[in-house]
């Protein structure tokens, strides 16, 4: 019975709710690398390679052939995100207006710019992870995972003028994964997972009523300020396949891959206000119940290398590489909210299109690290890393105001008892300021410009509690 001991885990961990918690994400675009609070002392640094804990069968199931006995590792990244927007945000919708001639009124586009805007959207977030090994056999071996590889959380509120462009994003993506490793020499190992991801998404903003008296200066009065939030969930497959070979006791080689996952998203849209009333016959809210979007999560490839150099020194290395070119447009369908109407300037809909560009390029994230073991029951860990973002400078928005990163890591293990071992490691994460001008983003009757620049940075606190059973 005791290979059953998961089950209680992952009972305990779904009944608690900790695992629908979004996340800010600390890798390019929304990808996260926190899948376990150990490795995050060298910022993943030779992830697919060291198999060093259970968490292996989520970064290179092969790895899971080095386990003699089962273990359970049990971990969590605390992220506190600080970013900051700075510029203008520019609201066009049609506006009525008085002309000498028949038929003595006119329908024209109005623009109205709120300047210097300053606007905070980062904020604290937690990304749980839970995984566990035991062999099967002499070669075979079985790992199960949950934890969470993609997560975005970006809320700037409802009190700044931005609110018109975004209020709160986010996506969560809870991955659930078998995998089995399988031992083909005594130097070579490979294997093989399956994924299934349960994704959670939320797409929200405010719509503005720009004046429309012909008598008075344009102006958007916040009293007509009207709620659009839109929330979407899915659930996902995909599969993730490893190979680690041991060329000494001390130096291995690890490759591992990540499927693509495509989701597609069903859920509601809810429009609610002085214009949704306005517009559906004093009736607010507004609700479409056939909200939909696709989205195609990508597939990566990771190859890292461990290589002890002497008792008390490790060198450890990872290259990721993300194809991150499927994500090319986000197609929000089935929105509700108000249109563009000839006779009476807006009405009501409950099948708008939002379409955002994002034209995303592949990516390289590297990492670097050491590991320092001063006795046989402590670790210090250090690593740096570069983290190439996917976004484009032309297509930067603001529910996502991603660039370049470099990363600084430390961390340590201490074995407790025998069988106890605690993790803990630091991030800090340097983000290059971000210009972000994007195309107006088009929301039925009223469209949305950002010019301004985004700053910020990031640290990230894990802990990690891993458990040896006999």
């Amino acid at each position: 019975m005791k290979h059953f001991v998961m089950r209680r885990f992952v009972t305990v961990l779904c009944a608690s709710g900790i695992f629908g918690i979004s996340s800010q994400a600390m890798a390019s675009a929304f990808q996260l690398w926190e899948q376990d609070g150990a490795s995050v002392g060298n910022y993943h640094a030779g992830y697919a390679a060291e198999a060093n804990d259970a968490s292996t069968a989520w970064y290179n199931p092969a790895g899971i052939t080095r386990f003699q006995n089962q273990q359970i590792v049990f971990g969590g990244s605390a992220i506190m995100s600080d970013f900051k927007y700075k510029g203008n945000v520019s609201v066009t919708e049609n506006s009525l207006f008085l002309i000498p001639t028949p038929p003595f009124t006119r329908i024209s586009p109005t623009t109205y710019t709120f300047n210097n805007v300053t606007a905070q959207g980062g904020e604290f977030s937690i990304v749980p992870a839970l995984h566990y090994v035991t062999p099967l056999t002499e070669r075979l071996g079985f790992g199960f995972s949950v934890d969470v590889p993609f997560g975005l959380k970006t809320n700037y509120g409802k009190s700044t003028p931005l609110r018109y462009a975004a209020t709160m994003t986010s996506i969560t993506v809870i991955d659930i994964s078998p995998s089995l490793g399988f031992k083909v020499t005594d130097k070579a190992s490979i294997g093989a997972g399956f994924d299934i991801q349960r994704a959670y998404a939320e797409f929200d903003s405010v719509a503005g009523l720009i004046n429309p008296s012909p008598f008075a200066a344009k102006t958007i009065d916040p009293a007509s300020d009207t709620i659009s939030t839109n929330k979407a969930n899915d659930t996902g497959y995909g599969y993730h396949l490893g190979a680690l070979y041991e060329f000494t006791p001390n130096t291995r080689a690890g490759i591992s891959y990540h499927s693509q996952v495509v989701h597609h998203f069903t859920g509601n849209s809810r429009f609610e206000g002085k214009i949704a009333a306005l517009v559906n016959n004093h009736v607010s809210p507004l609700i479409s119940g056939n909200a939909y979007t696709n989205v195609k999560l990508p597939a990566y490839t990771a190859l890292s290398i461990f290589h002890k150099l002497n008792p008390n020194w490790a060198l450890l290395g990872s290259a990721i590489y993300t194809q991150w070119s499927s994500f090319n447009t986000l197609n929000l369908n089935g929105v509700a909210g108000a249109v563009n109407n000839p006779n009476t300037i807006i009405a009501s809909s409950t099948d708008i299109q939002v379409t955002i560009p994002e034209h995303y390029r592949n990516t390289w994230n590297i990492s670097l690290g050491a590991n320092y073991y001063p006795t046989d029951t402590i670790i210090v860990r250090g690593g740096v890393g570069y983290d190439q973002s996917p976004i484009q400078d032309a297509y930067r928005n603001v529910q996502l105001p991603d660039n370049d990163r470099y990363v600084v890591a430390v961390g340590g293990h201490f074995q407790a008892t025998k069988t106890v071992g605690l993790d803990l490691g630091w991030v800090h994460v340097f983000i290059r300021d971000a210009n972000v001008n994007p195309p107006a983003l088009v929301t039925g009757a009223e469209s949305v410009s950002t010019n301004g620049s985004v700053s910020g940075g990031a640290d990230v606190f894990s802990g990690q509690v891993t458990w040896d059973i006999a």
